[in-house]
């Protein structure tokens, strides 16, 4: 009997044990969901405050092949020393010229030597267009300067103060957020947009949860709520959907605050926002439709928001029309085709002709593709039109090469059709593609400088042998104009001895 009651009490431990470690399993499971849960709910605003400087840094390693793209652009060997010793030894207006030229080049072959005229230079434009340099190459090394600017910018230029809102977001210093946070805060509102912007590429939860408790502020401005409201969309800031909905339903609400209610709820992609969007697409304000329209871009996949945009090609107002063209292409919505041929015949808004000559373009469709060479081919259609299909059609890559060339040759000696013949030439020049030899030589052989020189162009982008022999006879030639004998000796390296 006592053997079996030990039995029964063995059993009934054992259970109780099991019994605890289970729930002691499950228990941790509810605590870590729960944990979760309140880690999200938890979730503090950050504070503004003095920003922690990082330390200083050289400029990164050269991109090399940015290097060497750049370095084909140069027109002569010399072209790279010229630009070292511009740096080192220019005046601020030559540097300031050379800085504009390597930005819109995006050429990383100076950083070394930009880097050290920063360090020295009290001359607020360098400083602005370095910084501008920088960020275009996303290169973090004046992130101490950066980051110290914030933390007091006002007795610095604002261009200068500017240019660093924008370095800061280029390279996601987030090291700035506090000084960031202070600015926004600051009775100086010249830097609140700003400050508003660059929280938006830096900032993470907290900073939205900061920006959400800042727009129950009583004091701000409908601009102010504007920058608000823009940025927690692109931050995705799902905790504010709640309240830009309420905003974007009110209709006592200023019409620009709910236009940029309607973009960021679009931004946060909900798909519960499609309906709400979708009612406010019945609104009497165009400019609101518009901003729906640019809300529901977000959401390609959605047949809802894709009947939408089509509704909008055809709206009455031409800004949402235009929109709505735009956003078919950015949606790739092959189902606009036929809405984007019409509106490219028939708008009465040479704007919206455009955009959907290059939405076409984008698509990449069969019946769209047939339509833009069927216009190159066409006599009856205007120059004007024909160079924007040019535009798209080499931009894009997909059809219409050997229509493009025809009609570049057709108009190179046709003096009545100049306008055309330079539009073609200056998008022939910026691609590299050996079928343009024979329209290269065609361009340096006219008489005319302007279309020359836009051979010279195309030569620079694609070195045709052909072409450099042409180039040194115009060279050789006492007639040639003088701008293009000085090019011709640049690119061809011709010394001052073959001249003589």
């Amino acid at each position: 009997m006592k053997k079996i009651l030990f039995v029964i009490a063995l059993s009934f431990l054992s259970f109780s044990i099991f019994s605890q470690e289970s729930a002691g399993e499950d228990f941790d499971e509810t605590s870590e969901e729960t944990s979760t849960t309140a880690s999200v709910e938890t979730v503090s605003a950050s504070k503004a405050g003095i920003a922690e400087v990082p330390p200083a840094k050289r400029p990164k390693e050269i991109d090399k092949e940015k290097a060497e793209k750049a370095a084909e652009k140069d027109e002569s060997e010399k072209d790279e020393e010229d630009r070292r010793n511009t740096i080192k030894y220019g005046i601020p207006s030559e540097i300031s010229e050379l800085l504009d030229k390597l930005i819109s080049e995006d050429d990383p072959r100076f950083t070394e030597e930009i880097y050290d005229v920063f360090q020295v230079s009290k001359n607020s434009v360098i400083k602005e267009k370095i910084l501008k340099y920088f960020t275009k190459l996303e290169d973090p090394c004046l992130e101490d300067f950066a980051v110290d600017l914030l933390n007091d910018p006002y007795d610095e230029k604002n261009d200068v103060v500017k240019a660093t809102f924008k370095y800061i977001s280029a390279v996601k210093t987030k090291e700035a957020i506090p000084a960031v946070l202070t600015l926004i805060e600051s009775e100086n509102e010249s830097y609140f947009n700003d400050a508003i912007d660059c929280i938006g590429e830096i900032g993470g939860p907290a900073e939205a949860v900061y920006l959400v408790e800042y727009l129950d502020r009583d004091d701000l401005s409908d601009a102010q709520r504007q920058s608000l409201m823009r940025t927690c969309g692109k931050m995705h800031a799902v905790e504010t959907w709640d309240k830009l909905v309420s905003i974007l339903e009110d209709e006592d609400e200023n019409t620009y605050v709910r236009m940029y209610a309607a973009e960021a709820i679009g931004l946060m992609e909900k798909k519960e926002s499609v309906p709400v969007l979708s009612d406010a697409f019945n609104s009497s304000d165009p400019n609101l439709r518009q901003y729906v329209i640019k809300g529901l871009s977000h959401f390609p996949d959605v047949i809802e928001a894709k009947e939408l945009i089509l509704q909008g090609i055809r709206d009455e107002h031409w800004r949402v029309r235009q929109e709505s063209v735009r956003t078919a292409k950015e949606m790739g919505l092959e189902e606009a085709v036929p809405f984007l041929i019409y509106r490219a015949k028939n708008d009465s808004e040479k704007v919206i002709k455009e955009e959907a000559i290059s939405s076409l373009a984008k698509l990449n469709t069969e019946e769209g593709n047939k339509y833009l060479i069927e216009q190159l081919n066409e006599k009856k259609i205007g120059d004007g039109t024909k160079k924007k299909i040019v535009e798209v059609l080499l931009k894009e890559g997909n059809v219409g090469e050997k229509e493009i060339l025809e009609l570049a040759e057709a108009c190179v000696t046709d003096d009545k059709r100049k306008d055309l013949r330079y539009a073609i030439g200056k998008e022939l020049a910026k691609y590299e593609n050996p079928s343009y030899e024979s329209i290269c030589l065609k361009y340096l052989e006219s008489k005319d400088t302007t279309t020359i020189s836009l051979g010279l162009d195309m030569y620079k982008t694609n070195k045709f042998p052909s072409a450099a022999v042409k180039m040194r006879s115009l060279y050789a030639e006492k007639k040639t104009n003088a701008s293009v004998k000085s090019r011709i000796q640049k690119m061809l390296n011709i010394k001052d001895e073959e001249e003589k």
